[in-house]
């Protein structure tokens, strides 16, 4: 049971042909938990013997918890995602995800991070219950590219030490503090390049900003990608970084980075922020570092270690390679939630 959404019919048909799944759709574009559709919800609950139910977004949707329990639903299961970290702090909000907690059997969590911040608001018995359930890497996807060199090339940047930055272009992903960052790195690294992947409101600022320090010919901007394309212009890069900070008091933070994840598949030494969730997505100088996005010194810092030294660089990109393969793969989360759901 979800929105309507444009042009919905080919995914809803695909759904039911390939794997026998009915999707039905609100006739409102923002799903709720409205009084109409907690009605429908249950309605469709009783009317379908359904004993078992997952909310892919516990806030807010899960306050439907309850009245599904009164319509026959035995075994509810919430994800949670980063967003509910600021519920759980401020109060009516927190107040909700009290309620959610008491009325799903289990809610999951995508790191210790927003468990801790998550659990906060919780009854004790849900906080016992909570389970990991993160998203999924698809190795076979993000992996080392050879077609990166010729990549390389197309970019003009063949013979450059180039860190890659991969993320919508918006102050908490911390890419000023990498271009802030760049004249001590270059003082080090002198071929170091920074190549931005993504867009986003804080683009023109970037621009400017690299322009003012006299860093333009050092810093490449690509623009919006298709997810085909994202391993190999990951590839392109000797290092990944995106050092994120925590914006409004703690309220907006990084709730994992999936992107850090999908790096270290690549095979790439990362270099993250200390915002909410982000350590969890980096093994601190295995996989690579976390760092104060509000420090370029730091920043600047950990690129300079990692491009002075290409061996250990390497080596924390095949153990983070490893890592992923190991403990991040779908199949681990897949099985994981059929059991929970089962």
């Amino acid at each position: 049971y979800t929105s309507s959404q444009k042009d919905s019919e080919p995914f809803d048909r695909a759904w039911s042909e390939n794997y026998g799944v009915e999707v039905i759709r609100d006739k409102s574009t923002i799903l709720l938990p409205s009084f109409r559709v907690g009605r429908a919800v249950r309605r469709i609950a009783r009317e379908r013997q359904i004993t078992r139910a997952f909310f892919g977004a516990a806030a807010p949707l899960a306050l439907l918890a309850q009245g599904l329990r009164r319509a026959g639903v035995t075994r509810i299961v919430a994800l949670t995602h980063g967003h509910e970290v600021w519920w759980a702090k401020l109060w009516p909000f927190s107040l909700a995800i009290h309620r959610i907690g008491a009325g799903t059997d289990h809610l999951t969590y995508l790191g210790n991070y927003t468990k801790s911040e998550i659990s906060r608001a919780l009854s004790q018995s849900a906080q016992d219950a909570m389970v990991k359930i993160a998203p999924g890497i698809d190795t076979n996807h993000f992996a080392p590219q050879s077609s990166s060199a010729a990549l390389r090339d197309e970019l003009g940047l063949t013979h450059k030490k180039v860190i890659v930055s991969v993320g919508r272009l918006v102050h908490r992903k911390g890419q000023d503090t990498l271009i802030e960052a760049l004249p001590e790195i270059l003082m080090h690294i002198p071929d170091a390049h920074l190549l931005f992947i993504g867009e986003g409101p804080y683009k023109d600022y970037l621009v400017k900003r690299a322009a003012e320090l006299q860093l333009s010919h050092a810093v490449t901007f690509i623009g919006r990608i298709q997810y085909a394309d994202l391993p190999r212009y990951i590839c392109v890069g000797d290092i990944f970084a995106m050092p994120s900070r925590s914006r409004l008091a703690g309220l907006e933070v990084e709730g994992l980075g999936i992107v850090y994840l999908e790096a270290s598949a690549c095979g790439l030494a990362v270099i993250g922020g200390k915002s909410g969730g982000a350590p969890d997505a980096v093994l601190e100088a295995e996989t690579g570092f976390s760092v104060d996005g509000t420090s370029p010194h730091e920043v600047a810092d950990a690129a300079i270690t990692l491009l002075q030294d290409p061996v250990l660089a390497s080596g924390m990109g095949s153990r983070g390679r490893q890592w992923i393969i190991d403990e991040w793969q779908w199949d681990v989360w897949s099985n994981r939630f059929s059991a929970l759901l089962n």
